[in-house]
């Protein structure tokens, strides 16, 4: 298995049960996740030609993204699914990890308590 991956795979393994935060940055957009993980799992390629359905880490449990405006709605399923496709890890501390991959950077971090 790939390094980084391991990486990920450790941390998000560290804080199932817990409430992350997606950063997702691609295109010029950005979308911001909060999701409640449950579990991982993977998702082999299956067709190493057509890259439709690439190799990806899958975030099980339930979240909430905001939308265009501002509003929070739910995420149409129950997963979360970081394609691990050229995956590098560009920075990681206890409870935030920053990586990127051939789509789209990431920051993931733990969603701070509500004061």
């Amino acid at each position: 298995m790939d390094k980084s991956i391991e990486i990920l795979n450790e941390w998000l393994n560290g804080k199932t049960g817990q409430t992350l935060k997606i950063e997702k940055k691609e295109n010029g957009d950005t979308d911001i996740v909060h999701f409640e993980l449950e579990d991982l799992g993977e998702r082999p390629q299956d067709n190493p030609v057509d890259d439709y359905l690439e190799r990806a880490l899958l975030l099980r449990g339930s979240g909430r993204i905001l939308n265009a405006e501002d509003e929070s709605v739910p995420l149409p399923g129950d997963t979360y699914e970081i394609v691990l496709n050229d995956l590098e890890i560009l920075d990681q501390e206890e409870n935030r990890i920053t990586l990127k991959n051939d789509r789209a950077e990431y920051e993931v971090s733990l969603e701070s308590p509500q004061a």
